[in-house]
């Protein structure tokens, strides 16, 4: 199963070569990477060539391949499109998502995003502030109405973090929190597009100039382990809160990607996880049944 991620950030060619990955650096020695062991290519410079060859081989492996700016932030995916077996029924099952079927599923997804924002809470020994978020956890009803996860975000990155604002993009924690965000809603739009579901077909979020409604939606309840994680460097190497979010940084986010997480009662990585949510809500579109709906968590209690 792939699990490589794969960070360019020097003037490069990658290529095709005899079924494997080649990176060849302008100044340096070429390196060559089982291509069936790749699962996320982020092209962080513009002076990368790829060939098309490389290209549609990355599509057959759905590898998920990241463009980024000029600040070095992802801006723009490569999500291989696969000709779904089953593209036209879930198609047309999904555009008959019934209403009440839609509020409760994402009652669940934000239920659990607000479990998940507790749970990193615990692990910082926050156990007053814990136990808040769960008490609002409690009260989300179908389709969150009275808009519970606004309030318990605005607690949560008030505990989170010291003299923070969310919007405030010169904020080296804000910088990070994107980065990853970015990185696994990625993910989530790739596995989409292979379980034939339609990205752009929301459940909750509904901007006509969005075509990852759905991975908007279901990215929800993964934000916590990114969190936790940007608070995890911020104070291993004591960072100020004006400050470059350097390569060293970016390639701990991406890393993320095979943390350990729970569905139900089993173990699986982040990355893989994404698949499994998926899946999940594959099932449930097919036997109208939200409660089907597998979401991911930190650990293995109910």
């Amino acid at each position: 199963m792939a699990w490589r991620s794969v960070i360019i950030s020097k003037p490069s060619k990658i290529s095709l070569k005899n079924h494997n990955f080649l990176y060849s650096p302008i100044d340096g020695k070429d390196i060559v990477v089982p291509i069936v062991d790749i699962s996320v290519i982020i092209l962080e410079t513009h002076q990368v060539t790829i060939t098309s060859a490389l290209l549609s081989r990355m599509a057959e492996e759905n590898i998920l391949i990241f463009s980024c700016d000029k600040k070095h932030t992802p801006n723009g995916i490569f999500t291989p499109f696969h000709q779904h077996s089953r593209f036209s029924l879930m198609v047309h099952l999904q555009i008959k998502w019934s209403e009440p079927f839609k509020k409760r599923v994402w009652q669940q997804i934000i239920q659990q995003k607000i479990a998940n924002q507790a749970s990193v809470l615990k692990q910082l020994d926050k156990t007053k502030e814990y136990k808040e978020l769960l008490n609002i956890q409690k009260r989300v009803k179908s389709g969150d109405q009275e808009n519970l996860e606004a309030q318990a975000a605005k607690l949560y990155f008030n505990y989170l973090f010291n003299n923070f604002m969310r919007r405030d993009v010169s904020d080296w924690r804000n910088s990070a929190l994107n980065y990853g965000y970015s990185i696994i809603r990625g993910v989530i739009a790739r596995d989409l597009s292979a379980s034939g579901l339609i990205p752009a077909i929301g459940i909750h979020h509904k901007n006509q100039l969005n075509s990852f409604n759905l991975a908007d939606d279901l990215i929800e309840p993964f934000r916590g382990f990114v969190d936790l994680e940007v608070d995890k460097i911020q104070k291993e190497n004591n960072i100020p809160k004006i400050h470059e979010l350097h390569f060293n940084h970016k390639i701990k986010l991406v890393e993320l990607l095979q943390k350990t997480v729970y569905i139900n009662d089993e173990k699986s990585t982040l990355l893989n996880s994404s698949s499994i949510v998926i899946n999940s809500l594959v099932g449930a579109t097919k036997d109208n049944e939200f409660k089907s709906l597998k979401l991911p968590r930190f650990d293995n209690e109910e």
